[in-house]
């Protein structure tokens, strides 16, 4: 693997998820009282989402990291399962990628489950939604934020595209998180090659630089195989992109020497995903909205990933948890939720190999659950899932991995999967100084 792929593989951690139900009225404004992130408290009217009621904040009796997240819900079977040959009930519920691959795929699945309204945050981040939502506003034609300090949804009711798409940039299950996974490639033959990696991810709050420029920071390495190890990533994200980028810098091990990394956004491959997928797809979307049109086309209740806690049983090893480009659908859950419908189309002049991304975004959470994305003449071409899951631990809405469906190479890139690696940290204790070229020298091997 090439040091480009590499650090891109790093990165790919730390951002380590419709016209027939669109909300009736204008989009942003929910009827009735919301949940601390702006979501409808009330269920739908036909009972099949729930209210939310606090969400799930504490661990099950019993629950040790080291083997996996204890499923709270592991007795419940599926409502039903929708297949290629009974898809036609449930058009309304899919989104085009998700009845593109029941389609293409004869083996795929989607087992429906009853709806858990599983989401929360801590009291300190929820309570910062709050009180700084009256106070944030865009500016610089919608590429920066001011007024924020430590909200980590500065809309909570959004009222355009761009909004909504800063909410889905600022979301966090903590204000910091240590990773450690893998990521790989299988479909079309393929057996999985996993690289993993470890990144500590921390936002603006937790390394004293609340009401700055600061988006993030992330600082991580590549642990195996052994030909990768000890290549190094360090990178900064900003607030204001009209008048900053992306700050990157990598370890070259081979010329031992950290360098720039200013290609490290938009349209660049991401590491080890054969191509499949672009650095700024990763966790739905990140990095810079500059190059895309957003459009909020409002509320759909969908079938989304959600409470996947069986993704993250630490005896599962990787190949077997596959049935060729997909996960085995036993293995996964969808349920019925309501998601803001975000289309990002790209702007006249602006390079990018997508013409189109619609995002679904859980209420919830602001999580991007799942993204179909349309190339240059407008066929739909890659499809983007995330396994959605509430980190009790935290606590917070986390991701047990992610898959990007590649329809032209008939391959699957996966993703920030955990279930070969050691446990996901929250919330450990970070400093400045954690975060700058100097950190990053000292990873160097």
């Amino acid at each position: 693997m090439r040091t480009g792929d590499s650090f891109r593989t790093l990165v790919c951690l730390g951002f380590m998820v419709m016209c027939l139900a669109v909300h009736a009225q204008t989009p942003g404004l929910p009827s009735g009282p919301l949940t601390p992130m702006g979501a409808e408290q009330k269920g739908n009217a036909a009972g099949t989402i729930p209210d939310w009621t606090g969400g799930l904040v504490k661990a099950p009796a019993g629950f040790d990291p080291k083997k996996g997240y204890l499923d709270p819900f592991a007795s419940e079977k599926p409502l039903y399962t929708i297949t290629s040959a009974n898809q036609a009930q449930y058009m309304s519920l899919l989104t085009p990628g998700q009845q593109a691959l029941l389609k293409r795929y004869p083996g795929y699945a989607i087992p429906v489950y009853k709806s858990q309204r599983t989401a929360a945050f801590s009291p300190e981040m929820m309570n910062a939604v709050s009180a700084e939502s009256k106070q944030v506003r865009l500016s610089a034609d919608g590429l920066a934020l001011q007024g924020i300090q430590s909200s980590s949804v500065p809309f909570p009711q959004p009222k355009n595209g761009l909004e909504a798409i800063w909410n889905t940039l600022l979301r966090r299950p903590s204000q910091t998180v240590r990773v450690h996974t893998a990521s790989f490639v299988s479909g079309a033959g393929v057996k999985p090659n996993p690289v993993s990696s470890s990144a500590t991810i921390a936002f603006a709050p937790a390394i004293g630089k609340a009401g700055s420029n600061t988006l993030f920071g992330l600082i991580g390495e590549t642990t195996r195989p052994s030909a990768q190890a000890g290549e190094a990533v360090l990178v900064l994200d900003t607030l204001n992109f009209k008048d900053e980028q992306r700050a990157a810098w990598v370890v070259n091990s081979g010329q031992r020497r950290i360098i720039r990394a200013p290609e490290l956004s938009h349209a660049a491959p991401a590491g080890n995903s054969d191509g499949l997928r672009t650095v700024d797809d990763i966790y739905g979307f990140n990095g810079s909205p500059e190059r895309f049109d957003w459009k909020l086309l409002g509320k759909r209740e969908m079938l989304i990933p959600y409470n996947n806690y069986r993704l993250t049983d630490k005896t599962l090893k990787y190949e077997a948890m596959l049935n060729d480009a997909f996960l085995k659908p036993e293995l996964t859950r969808f349920e019925l939720h309501r998601v803001w419908v975000v289309e990002g189309t790209l702007k006249p002049g602006a390079e990018h190999v997508y013409s189109k991304r619609t995002l679904y975004i859980d209420e919830d959470s602001w999580y991007v659950a799942l993204m179909d994305q349309y190339d240059n003449k407008g066929e739909l071409w890659r499809v983007k899932m995330l396994y959605l899951m509430q980190a009790y631990d935290a606590p917070g809405m986390y991701s047990a991995g992610e898959i990007q469906h590649d329809f032209n190479a008939r391959k699957t890139a996966f993703s920030g999967f955990q279930n070969e690696e050691s446990p996901t940290e929250f919330n450990v204790p970070v400093k400045p100084g954690d975060f700058t070229p100097t950190a990053l020298r000292k990873l160097m091997r």
